[in-house]
């Protein structure tokens, strides 16, 4: 019964470790990178750490000596080797292997994996997707293939080793969490710092900070440490209660929406004409609200300069705003996110009867839970679509846990496939997108939409519920064969 596994981050590794506690260690990775590690690996540019605390965001089952509240991205690397190392997980993993297929057989009921060299491999019984959705850099039109600019330019996800922002003048298109922690780096290297700005989003602070010694000493004794993550995942479900937080009206989203504002007038008060620039204009959490503690600092720094317009066009020297003026620059950093909708992107799937999975999804991709879809039997995702919500580890756990508890019971039942229902499949997505209806999150332009303007990649309520349904579904929602 092997398994293929495509992808070796946070979620890959959780699928690797959920099949070896089911004692089933007759699984490949696939990992397109030199090295474990998926978003932890990619995004190194200056000043990248997670926004989540450190004790929720790792798994529940592998505490760690934290160095900080909010991990950088060094030592969540760091974390995801250590984690790999302790479970034997490395020697399945086949780096520099990127999957350009996933094809179905229906005769012989099993996968082949087809890599960009054009090797086959497999059978595989099963395969799951741990790939993500925030992994196809999404650039401007005009940053596509060849440019006129003679200066350095890069994404944020593909920053070059040995890139510096040293005494440089730095653009930076975008205003989200990866650009806040970019700007702040640039703040204090660069000679100056240009940002470019479509439009600014709602900001709370983060009170990121080192743990004392102390601190230290205590998080390693194993209650403090499962105390602290209990708190924490609590505190999320509280929040996301009843979709608390995404609703207009909700309790959490206005508590919440009062923070953000107070936060942006404590902080911009003093400055009339950067206040109105940074103000939203769209309600709180429509969008993804971005965690900083440095921002609005940085932005009354003398060397720091916000421009309210989009780039349109590159120069050899620079870059020509919406206004048509040029802005003269040595580095242009892209902080401009990922084509997050297109779900599985990077890859063909192919089911039963050849279907292709995109095909089938036509740009509004839908799974059970984000985990299955009728017509792929034995194909699991991780991080599929309507599973975007925090605690995210969690959710991997959930999602591990679902997809490795059922190839176990293909290999107990003698089965050839599992599939989940379509009836239910459709009951439960006409019932997600009812809920989502009544959320912010379809009241503006975000990358939670579909082009339709289909929310596609959130999911509404607390992860405890989550957690829940995927018991529900995996008891009820499947069908063996």
């Amino acid at each position: 019964m092997p398994v293929a596994i495509i992808g070796s981050g946070f979620s890959g590794l959780a699928a690797a470790i959920a099949l070896k506690r089911r004692g089933i260690t007759d699984f490949t990775i696939f990992e397109q990178e030199q090295s474990l590690g998926g978003t932890w690996w990619n995004n190194r540019y200056p000043g990248a750490e997670v926004d989540l605390e450190s004790h929720i965001y790792s798994f529940s089952f592998e505490p760690y000596d934290w160095t900080r509240n909010y991990a950088s991205q060094q030592e969540l690397l760091d974390y995801l080797n250590h984690v790999a190392a302790k479970w034997d997980i490395v020697r399945h993993i086949r780096f520099n292997e990127k999957v350009d297929t996933v094809a179905w057989s229906d005769e012989s009921k099993t996968y082949t994996v087809t890599t960009a060299s054009g090797a086959k491999h497999g059978p595989f019984r099963s395969v799951i997707s741990a790939v993500g959705f925030l992994n196809l850099p999404l650039l401007p039109p005009f940053a596509r293939g060849e440019t006129p600019f003679l200066g350095d330019q890069t994404h944020t996800s593909r920053w070059p080793e040995g890139l510096t922002m040293h005494g440089k003048r730095v653009g930076i298109l975008g205003t989200g969490s990866s650009a806040v922690q970019v700007i702040s780096e640039a703040a204090r290297d660069a000679r100056s710092v240009k940002i470019f700005q479509i439009e600014p989003n709602w900001l709370l602070p983060k009170l990121a900070r080192d743990f004392t010694p102390s601190e230290r000493r205590w998080n390693r004794f194993g209650p403090v440490s499962w105390w602290k993550r209990f708190k924490l995942y609590a505190g999320y479900d509280v929040r996301q209660y009843g979709a608390s937080h995404a609703r207009k009206g909700g309790r959490s989203n206005q508590k919440r929406a009062d923070q953000a504002l107070a936060y942006l007038h404590a902080s911009l008060g003093d400055r009339p004409d950067l206040l109105k620039l940074a103000t939203p204009a769209f309600p709180f959490e429509a969008r993804r609200t971005v965690i900083s503690d440095t921002y609005y600092d940085d932005l009354k720094n003398p060397k720091v300069e916000l421009i309210p317009h989009a780039v349109k066009s590159l120069t050899p020297k620079g870059a020509v705003d919406a206004n048509g003026t040029e802005h003269e620059l040595d580095l242009i950093v892209y902080a401009t996110g990922f084509d997050a909708a297109n779900y599985l992107g990077g890859y063909k799937v192919k089911g039963e009867g050849g279907v292709d999975l995109h095909e089938k999804w036509n740009g509004e991709p839908e799974a059970l839970l984000g985990l299955m879809v009728p017509g792929f039997p034995n194909f699991f995702m991780m991080y599929g679509p309507n599973t975007n919500s925090v605690p995210l580890v969690s959710f991997y756990e959930a999602q591990a846990d679902f997809a490795a508890s059922l190839i176990s019971k293909l290999l107990k039942r003698g089965a050839k496939t599992v599939s989940v229902n379509p009836d239910w499949f459709r009951k439960f997505n006409a019932w997600l997108q009812d809920r989502l209806s009544r959320t912010v999150w379809g009241s503006t332009s975000n990358y939670f939409q579909a082009r339709s303007g289909k929310v596609v990649s959130q999911w509404p309520f607390s992860a405890s519920a989550y957690i829940f349904g995927t018991k529900l579904a995996r008891r009820f929602m499947v069908t063996f064969k």
